[in-house]
């Protein structure tokens, strides 16, 4: 099997040597990720100027290519340009930090997979949540029994699954369970200061909060412990919307 490998926090982040490990075993791996963190980048891509890529040798452990630019850079040169086959499987993270509920619109992580659903390959994005010092690889093995589960099961060509690993430094996962994506709203906060010149200034927080949930989601079931397992989907179009728009009569545009 042919893994890319890639995610959003750097190609030195300690998440992606603890999914490294966890995958090494099962095919040819390959290492595709951003220089520096990317975190919410979201889907963004470099469109102006070169991407400088390079060859990197991550802490003994294994070889890799850095490149200049965010997550979903590396899942189109990988793919494009520097694997000469495509791969089978896409992998992204280990995410420092959950990636779930509205979160999954910025996330880089996520946005690497959905790349590589885009290019219809099973992908499986993977976030660690909690804060501090993350036990990666244990988390790496949590991950390794999720993605074998799910291959198990069969992940379809173009799917794309978003899997969180709840904060290890509280208790044990209570187990796995499959929950939708949750789309309450998220409270953000910001710090404001003025600068010399009378400018606002604002930075954001790493304080939030989500929104009421109306039913089990991927935040309830995260936050009580849960390994989380979201199947997603690239096809942003509100099919139940389309008869009440194509329905209307439009007016002649051509006069």
């Amino acid at each position: 099997m042919r893994i890319l490998l890639v995610n959003d926090d750097g190609i030195l982040a300690p998440g992606l040597s603890g999914l490294y490990r966890a995958v090494a075993d099962m095919g040819e791996v390959t290492v595709v990720a951003p220089e520096t963190p990317q975190s919410a980048s979201g889907r963004s891509l470099t469109l102006h100027g070169p991407i400088v890529c390079d060859h990197v040798h991550v802490d003994g452990e294994f070889h890799g290519i850095s490149v200049a630019g965010r997550p979903v850079d590396c899942v189109k040169l990988a793919i494009r340009e520097l694997m000469p086959d495509c791969p089978d499987l896409v992998l992204s993270g280990i995410n420092a930090g959950e990636n779930v509920g509205v979160n999954v619109f910025y996330s880089g992580t996520v946005s690497a997979g959905a790349e590589g659903a885009l290019f219809g390959i099973p992908s499986v994005a993977f976030s660690l949540a909690g804060g501090g010092e993350m036990d990666f690889h244990r988390a790496g093995r949590l991950c390794r029994q999720v993605l074998d589960g799910l291959l198990k099961k069969g992940i379809a060509a173009g799917e794309l699954v978003n899997v969180n690993i709840p904060d290890l430094s509280k208790t044990p996962p209570r187990g796995v369970k499959v929950v939708p994506q949750s789309t309450a709203a998220i409270s953000e906060t910001y710090l404001r200061e003025n600068d010399a010149e009378g400018q606002m200034l604002f930075r954001m927080t790493d304080q939030f909060e989500h929104g009421p949930q109306e039913s089990e989601t991927d935040v309830t079931a995260l936050a009580e412990g849960f390994v989380t397992v979201t199947p997603l989907m690239s096809d942003m179009t509100n099919h139940r919307r389309m008869g009440h728009f194509g329905n209307y009569h439009w007016n002649d545009l051509s006069r």
